[in-house]
């Protein structure tokens, strides 16, 4: 999406818990479906790690995937808890999508290098790039992603149709 005009339903929200932190219902979706998608290709739910670096969205997606029996096993971490380890399939889950260009802590290239490097074999950004290309860093990271990876374009309530599809055609991990 053009910088200023944000997908509905992919908007970042304040936790109103009062903790500072962040969350993004049409991200959390997007993460489900794609969860999903690596389970349908058949990767193992245990090879899998979400990650997000605003709590509020890690416990969003803690709650969505426990309602699934399927995604028993799929572990859901802030990407600081989760240093030191690593897993298969990673998905991270930015939250920031503001008409702003506002990254807050994202912009944090030390976090976000060791987010992405925890993946052995398949990592997964799902962010607006809109938001995230304002930071240079960032902006850096998502021409390597289109360069030497797979972009693709997804807005919560597509899946099926023209959006996210079911089959990513992604190669087996085992």
């Amino acid at each position: 999406m053009p910088y200023g005009s944000l997908s509905v339903g992919c908007e970042e929200h304040l936790d109103l818990a009062g903790t500072g932190s962040f969350y993004n219902e049409g991200e959390a979706e997007i993460v489900v479906q794609h969860v999903f998608s690596l389970i349908y290709a058949g990767v193992s739910p245990t090879a899998i790690a979400v990650q997000s670096p605003y709590v509020a969205q890690v416990q969003l997606l803690r709650d969505r995937l426990d309602e699934l029996p399927e995604a028993a096993g799929v572990e859901v971490a802030t990407i600081d808890s989760f240093q030191g380890r690593e897993a298969d399939a990673v998905i991270i889950s930015m939250v920031r999508s503001n008409m702003l260009g506002a990254v807050g802590f994202l912009g944090d290239s030390r976090r976000m290098n060791v987010a992405i490097t925890r993946a052995r074999k398949h990592v997964a950004v799902v962010c607006d790039s809109s938001t995230i290309c304002h930071n240079t860093f960032l902006a850096r990271l998502l021409r390597h992603i289109r360069y030497f990876g797979r972009v693709k374009h997804a807005e919560p309530g597509t899946f099926g149709g023209s959006g996210f599809g079911m089959n990513p055609m992604l190669p087996s991990i085992s």
